[in-house]
């Protein structure tokens, strides 16, 4: 933490350099990372989908889905955390520490997913094909990347910093002044690097493909896009802390 009074110097974001870090802290806690998944995201997405659940159940199924997977976010983000800081932490000490030290982290996950959530909700009432319709799906896609570049650190702040919800959004902020470009940039390419895979796996479900390689193809492209939607965050945090 940066004493009370003092600027913490300006880190200028490398988005090559964050994607490769990212990679390192998966490489680095494999096992631990993708145990945690299967647990955490893997399992319940694949119960949920064999229930097959009538609409009002499926909507608590997908939140509960939803819970867990934050979990797994803020789990991971701890573990990034400590092996970005150079401690090597074996899979037992992975889970058990990153879950004591989750709850921050899933707080701050939570209000951003009840974020995007009314954001989607509010863009139901677009009068689609208007100027009024245009103009507010406009402000929602601004808000919502804004809000993705200020607040892209969050949960791996709230985790290894302990702070609170509105403090770790401060912080989050703070962080990513005058390098929010560059984090929408990095955002733009996990996001495009992943869109060929998250489509195929919408395709299959809504397909109702059935069989098992199908049900795995999935849920490994799940899994795939929660450990990137933890790490990349975790990876983003170490560099504008400038850490080694």
């Amino acid at each position: 933490m940066i004493p009370p009074g003092r600027a913490e110097p300006q880190v200028r974001l490398d988005v090559v350099q964050a994607l490769r870090r990212a990679l390192r802290l998966l490489a680095g806690d494999w096992a631990a990372v993708i145990l945690a998944g299967l647990v955490l995201v893997t399992l319940p997405g694949m119960a949920a989908r064999a229930m097959a659940p009538s609409a009002d159940f499926d909507i608590v199924l997908t939140t509960l889905r939803g819970v867990l997977a934050m979990l797994f976010v803020a789990l991971v983000s701890f573990g990034a955390g400590a092996r970005a800081s150079g401690r090597s932490l074996p899979p037992p000490d992975y889970w058990r520490q990153g879950l004591a030290r989750a709850l921050p982290g899933l707080k701050v996950a939570l209000l951003m997913g009840c974020a995007v959530v009314t954001g989607l909700i509010v863009q139901l009432f677009a009068r689609h094909g208007t100027l009024a319709g245009l103009v507010l799906d406009a402000a929602l896609l601004a808000a919502g990347l804004w809000g993705l570049c200020a607040a892209l650190p969050a949960v791996p702040a709230a985790v290894m910093e302990n702070l609170p919800p509105a403090a770790a959004f401060r912080r989050a902020a703070a962080l990513t002044d005058g390098n929010r470009n560059r984090v929408l940039a990095l955002a733009l390419v996990v996001g495009l690097a992943l869109a060929p895979l998250l489509a195929l796996a919408l395709g299959m479900a809504g397909t109702g493909m059935a069989g098992t390689v199908a049900a795995w193809v999935i849920a490994a492209i799940e899994l795939l896009a929660w450990s990137l939607a933890a790490l990349v965050p975790a990876a983003v945090y170490a560099e504008l802390k400038g850490v080694p």
